[in-house]
C-alpha cells in the first residue's frame, strides 16, 4: 500500500479517538491531475479539489483496514473533480451543517524548487518569493509533507487547542499502525492505541450535525 494510504488511516484513527465515534468523515486534498482528461498536462494552475472519506474504526484487522483505505482512496479518484457541493447534495446532510470539519492534506513535496540560474535563461529569473502563508476555514487541518525520505506534519487547529498535541498523536497513530502491520496485522485497527505517553486519557464531546 502507499504511504497515502497509511497516513489516512492514522488520521481516521486519530480522529476517532477526538471524537469517539468509529466511523469518522473526514476531507482528503485530491491534486485533481489524475483524471484531467486531453490538454490538461497543459492547463495553467491548481486542480486542486477536497472531498469526504469516510472511514470506519472498527473490529476489522489492520491489515484489511489498511487495503480497505486504499480502495477507498482509488475509487475516490474517479471523482477527483466533482464539486464538493455535489458531494453534499448526495450525502444527505443539509446545508449548513457542513459535510466534515476535518480536513487531510497529503503533499508529495520531495521536489524542491532551486534557486534560479541567472546565466541559464531560467523562467525563475527575477522572482523573488517574499512572504507566504497558509489559511484554513476547518477548524482541525493536519498536512502531511512527503519528502521523499522523510515526513513532515504540520497542524493548523483552532486556538483552543495545542497543534502540537495533534502531530505527537498523529505520530503515534503512525507508529502503532507500522509496527502492527509488521507483527500483528490481525489485530484490531480499533485497539491500537494514538495517544502519546502522558497524554490525558480523555475524548473530546462527539461533533452532531444540527
Amino acid at each position: 500500500v502507499s504511504a497515502a494510504s497509511l497516513c489516512h488511516q492514522a488520521w481516521a484513527q486519530v480522529v476517532s479517538r477526538l471524537t469517539g465515534c468509529e466511523t469518522v468523515v473526514f476531507g482528503t486534498v485530491l491534486f485533481g491531475r489524475m483524471h484531467g482528461g486531453a490538454g490538461a498536462d497543459r492547463g495553467m494552475g491548481l486542480f486542486i479539489n477536497t472531498l469526504p472519506l469516510k472511514i470506519v474504526v472498527g473490529e476489522e484487522g489492520v491489515e484489511s483496514s489498511v487495503l480497505h483505505t486504499q480502495r477507498l482512496l482509488g475509487d475516490l479518484m474517479r471523482h477527483e473533480h466533482a464539486s464538493l457541493a455535489l458531494a453534499q447534495r448526495c450525502s444527505g446532510v443539509l446545508a449548513p451543517a457542513p459535510l466534515f470539519t476535518t480536513l487531510l492534506n497529503y503533499r508529495h513535496s520531495g521536489q524542491t524548487i532551486e534557486t534560479p540560474d541567472t546565466d541559464s535563461g531560467s523562467i525563475l529569473e527575477g522572482i523573488e518569493s517574499l512572504w507566504s502563508e497558509e489559511r484554513t476555514n476547518y477548524p482541525l487541518t493536519l498536512s502531511i509533507d512527503d519528502l521523499g525520505e522523510d515526513f513532515s506534519l504540520t497542524a493548523q487547529v483552532h486556538a483552543s487547542i495545542d497543534p502540537m498535541r495533534i502531530c505527537d498523536m498523529m505520530n503515534k497513530a503512525l507508529d502503532c499502525l507500522v509496527e502492527a502491520l509488521e507483527r500483528t496485522p490481525v489485530f484490531s485497527v480499533r485497539n491500537l492505541d494514538v495517544l502519546p505517553e502522558g497524554e490525558p486519557k480523555l475524548r473530546m464531546q462527539p461533533y452532531v450535525h444540527g
